[in-house]
């Protein structure tokens, strides 16, 4: 059905509003803008885990614990995700959403330059991979912040009605992030071997000083969600303790949405990372040959997420994530023929067919997501849920994939499992979570009458929606 996003007295905005309209497209591009930035960040290290960070950081290792060790390291950054969920929602819930994201996006930028700025392991010993978990630990907890509160100023700013579609501006970010740290990389890729491991990996964390600063710019022209302040004027006020009311009150919907977003964040990655190290490890092609894969796979993938994101305002968002995961199920088989055949076209179309899949279901999950819980707990929520997801299912893939392969003589059908277990756990918990209705706002909350429905009260004015 069409996206039918209730009227919302705090948001207090019709599409043909055209001032609230502008100030709606402001935070919608902002939010997409400055999330670009923080991916930017977290993917560029992505990245290097594959390419560089298992010679510099653990040479001592045989080249397939090289590789284990990096993505270990890799998976640390999703350690202090849910940390990041908790305290940047915890500022996002009672001090504001656009306070939390600028904290956020500084916190980003600066780790991630210093991390361009570090000693390697034959220069520093072991206070180098330390130095690299230390500051991965600290990019996780940035980005822990920063998808549901960006998430929640474009979709509380949206028009009634229209609220996928404003969501969507986000996840647009992480295609374009992807777009940008692999067109930094490739260049450099192209350098000799000790050129590039001596400082040519190091420009794409450096540039991230100068990306943040722009987001950061972007960013403050932006005012603070409608939603946000019409709450804070109510006798109801914002939560004391978010966390406490999400988990006591919402713990059914935390964990159906953590399971809904598996396989839309863990198949990025392994589109992303473990392809890439398979393609260039095991199947030796050159670095800026599978770069160059990857960077078109994330051009189609911009192309295709706003079709996506007018297509669930058209059909529901509900309906279109299920499309996606089906097609998903169809891709996976599809890429293990593609791997086998060790030709660089037929990768390139594998790649391309996760891609397309997983960019369907991640363009609408965020809207999901947000009518899931209601305004006063709705920055620690999702971010919890997304976060939680991250770290079990997103974080842990390029290093489950390694062990499976290491475990199996290099086999890859358990890729394949693997990734068909993740599909239907998402499709599972996406099933039930369109069926679960949380409470809403009170009419102290929303300033509107309750109506009283089974397992909870309901706005009148704020009933959830699939």
């Amino acid at each position: 059905m069409p996206d039918t996003t209730p009227p919302d007295p705090a948001a207090g905005i019709g599409p043909r509003d055209p001032a609230r309209l502008t100030q709606a497209h402001r935070a919608g591009l902002s939010g997409m803008l400055g999330t670009t930035v923080e991916w930017y960040d977290f993917f560029v290290f992505t990245t290097a885990s594959s390419l560089v960070f298992p010679q510099l950081f653990f040479p001592s290792t045989t080249p397939g614990g090289g590789i284990l060790a990096s993505f270990a390291t890799f998976w640390v950054g999703f350690l202090g995700r849910p940390l990041g969920a908790v305290l940047f929602g915890h500022l996002g819930d009672r001090h504001g959403r656009k306070r939390s994201l600028i904290t956020s996006l500084t916190l980003m930028g600066t780790t991630t330059t210093a991390i361009g700025l570090l000693p390697t392991y034959h220069t520093a010993g072991l206070a180098a991979p330390a130095l690299l978990c230390a500051l991965r630990l600290l990019q996780g907890i940035a980005v822990g912040g920063e998808w549901g509160g960006a998430v929640l100023l474009a979709g509380e700013h949206a028009p009634r009605g229209h609220r996928t579609l404003f969501t969507a501006y986000i996840q647009q970010g992480t295609p374009v992030a992807s777009l940008l740290s692999t067109a930094v990389f490739l260049p450099f890729s192209r350098l000799a071997d000790d050129q590039f491991l001596s400082w040519g990996w190091r420009v794409p964390f450096l540039l991230a000083a100068a990306f943040t600063a722009t987001g950061l710019l972007i960013r403050l022209r932006v005012a603070e969600s409608p939603q946000y302040r019409r709450l804070t004027a109510t006798p109801q006020g914002t939560a004391g303790a978010p966390l406490a009311e999400a988990w006591r009150h919402h713990r059914r919907a935390l964990a159906l949405c953590a399971g809904a977003c598996a396989i839309p964040i863990a198949g990025t990655y392994l589109a992303g990372t473990f392809v890439l190290s398979w393609a260039t490890v095991h199947l030796g092609f050159p670095r800026h040959t599978v770069l160059t894969v990857i960077l078109c796979s994330a051009a189609g993938r911009c192309l295709l997420q706003p079709l996506t994101a007018f297509a669930a305002h058209r059909y529901g968002p509900a309906r279109v994530c299920a499309l996606g995961l089906a097609l998903y199920l169809v891709a996976i088989p599809f890429n293990l023929y593609c791997l086998h055949t060790a030709s660089i076209w037929w990768i390139t179309a594998g790649i391309a067919a996760l891609e397309a899949a997983s960019a369907i279901t991640y363009t609408v999950i965020a809207a999901l997501l947000h009518d899931a819980f209601p305004t006063r707990i709705r920055y620690t929520a999702i971010s919890l849920a997304q976060q939680l997801a991250s770290l079990v299912f997103g974080g842990t893939a390029p290093a489950t994939t390694q062990t499976l392969t290491t475990l199996t003589d290099n086999r890859l059908w358990p890729i394949a499992l693997y990734q068909t277990a993740l599909t239907l756990l998402s499709a599972a918990s996406l099933y039930a979570l369109t069926r679960h209705r949380e409470p809403r706002e009170s009419a102290t909350a929303c300033g509107a009458p309750a109506v009283h429905r089974a397992g909870g009260t309901t706005s009148a004015t704020e009933a959830p929606t699939t």
